[in-house]
């Protein structure tokens, strides 16, 4: 074959070769839907605990000034605006107008991990006269990897014409959470307690 020949045929099959081994651009968000499940789930159910029908029918006026340093502090506002509008109540915009005023406040709202793991860690291994390490694979015959949720609200509230404290739901918590755990080196399965929309026609989830 001459060499043209030759180059005529190689010119294609690697370029051929080199398109198979493009990547797709992939991007991530910075907080991971797990995180953020964990958080809006925990505070809808602290939410969804606290009881307003005895006000139903009253104008109210929503003070979050306590809020403003929570980075979640907008859907936090949604749901309980959203929750005391399902109980019968009016949020107005103008404190004048109100017969009531609620103010409310977050102690905690945040995410925790834990990890727990019965067998062997990955370990490095030097390799003798040279700057390299093999590093050999962990070995869990029983690991669980923890992520929870965690809200507490209070909300206070107050007569809008006399200022005179008319009731409070203190310290309002919930708490969720989302595990991975593998068995035996070999079987992941996963736990949790949130809602995770479904994709595609799976059902089962070994590994979220």
């Amino acid at each position: 074959m001459k060499r043209s020949t030759w180059l005529k045929a190689a010119v294609p099959a690697v370029l051929l070769l080199a398109a198979g081994c493009i990547s797709p651009r992939t991007t991530n968000t910075g907080r991971s839907a797990i995180e953020q499940g964990l958080l809006s789930h925990a505070v809808e159910r602290s939410i969804h605990s606290m009881i307003f029908g005895a006000y139903s029918g009253k104008k109210v006026f929503l003070d979050y000034t306590k809020l403003a340093t929570q980075v979640d502090k907008e859907y936090v506002c949604g749901v309980f605006e959203t929750h005391l509008a399902n109980s019968g109540l009016q949020v107005v915009e103008k404190a004048d107008a109100a017969d009531l005023r609620i103010r409310l406040l977050c102690g905690v709202l945040a995410t925790d991990f834990t990890e727990l793991n019965i067998g062997t860690p990955a370990l490095p291994i030097p390799v003798p006269y040279t700057s390299l390490n093999v590093c050999v694979p962990e070995l869990s015959i029983f690991k669980r990897c923890s992520r929870t949720g965690t809200c507490r609200l209070t909300a206070v509230i107050y007569d809008n014409k006399t200022g005179a404290l008319l009731a409070t739901h203190q310290g309002i918590q919930s708490r969720t959470f989302y595990n991975n755990w593998v068995a035996l080196m070999l079987i992941p399965y996963v736990t949790r307690d949130i809602e995770i929309a479904k994709t595609g026609d799976w059902t089962w989830v070994f590994w979220d």
